[in-house]
């Protein structure tokens, strides 16, 4: 992607997802206890026509350019299977999808999976990279191989590394750092909102 054309998609990302109200900032108290200088809900996307067709679009041409050899596409339910769905159709390739069965802390995955498909992995965000490694793990039980995932924002806590470990690729349309960057050279938000993101991206788990 070139430079003007990502910095225009990145623009129009990340004030779409300001607008929306799926990026927020204050103090926030996150699912596993730790607080936040900001939070994301990316399920609201759906409610904004113009901003899921970016997010598709852009996911679309992500895996076409990272893994042109994927035979399937596999969302983690619930927020990747949105993207999942109209990107596998838009590169004409299966879909399936994988859940958290009842008690358990693995991953079933939902539909076909054919022996040595190799299978690129969807998510709306990731943050330590456990789900999307679980899901991983699930589909090689599967028969098939997925060496690269994608998602619309890595906030940056140690997804990258952990499954650089495992072998599979970690591929963001942006970060939480390079989201806040934009947003406050568009004078959208403070200079303490993006220090406090820069600050909080340094975190691992």
């Amino acid at each position: 992607m070139a430079w003007k054309s990502r910095r225009s998609v990145m623009e129009a990302f990340a004030e779409g997802m300001l607008k929306a109200g799926a990026l927020r900032f204050g103090t926030f108290t996150l699912s596993d206890g730790r607080e936040s200088p900001y939070y994301l809900e990316l399920r609201g996307l759906l409610s904004y026509p113009g901003l899921y067709q970016l997010s598709v679009d852009s996911m679309s041409k992500l895996v076409a350019s990272k893994a042109p050899k994927a035979k399937a596409i596999c969302g983690v339910a619930v927020g990747g299977l949105a993207l999942a769905g109209p990107v596998a159709l838009s590169l004409k390739k299966p879909l399936m999808y994988s859940s958290r069965p009842t008690g358990s802390e693995g991953r079933t995955i939902n539909g076909e999976v054919r022996p040595d498909w190799t299978v690129a992995v969807l998510d709306d965000l990731t943050a330590s990279g456990r789900t999307i490694l679980a899901t991983a793990r699930a589909i090689e039980e599967d028969g098939g191989e997925a060496s690269d995932a994608f998602v619309l924002i890595d906030r940056m806590e140690g997804a990258r590394e952990r499954l650089s470990k495992q072998g599979i690729a970690l591929h963001s349309l942006t970060d939480v750092v390079e989201m806040a960057d934009t947003l406050l050279s568009m004078e959208l938000i403070s200079d303490g909102d993006m220090k406090a993101i820069a600050k909080s991206a340094g975190r691992r788990q």
